[in-house]
């Protein structure tokens, strides 16, 4: 499917695209301030998950904000957009054990214990058309 010089990406290959990576950009709005930080990720259950300290991105998923992912390859030419609602999580229980363990990798350093994940809502894809 193409739209505007851009084809559109299946949420299919959107997963795998997630999947493949580790760094993206999670964008959030605190006080009518929007905002887009870089974060070390892992797609874990179908959620993205990621480490941080206490701060903007804490205080989104705090507030249960609803909040932007991005990855992308400028090299080949695409993107990808999550949009949902951040939420911590705090409990100890399987799901955050897990989490924390696909994270051990892309932990930079600095206090980075808190985990945030964002509950997929809508994804979407695109890549470059590349000119003939």
């Amino acid at each position: 499917m193409t739209s505007r010089g851009f084809d559109l990406i299946g949420t299919d290959q959107c997963v795998e695209l997630l999947r493949a990576h580790s760094f993206g950009r999670v964008g959030v709005t605190i006080a009518d301030e929007p905002v887009i930080l870089p974060v070390f990720y892992a797609l874990v259950d179908g959620e993205v998950v990621f480490r941080t300290d206490p701060g903007t991105k804490l205080i989104a998923a705090v507030l249960e904000t609803r909040v932007a992912f991005e990855v992308d390859d400028a090299a080949s030419g695409w993107s990808v957009l999550v949009v949902g609602h951040a939420h911590e999580m705090r409990s100890p229980s399987p799901a955050l054990t897990g989490a924390q363990s696909r994270l051990d990798d892309y932990w930079p350093s600095g206090e980075r214990e808190r985990v945030v994940r964002i509950e997929v809502e809508k994804i979407t894809g695109r890549r470059l058309q590349r000119s003939a």
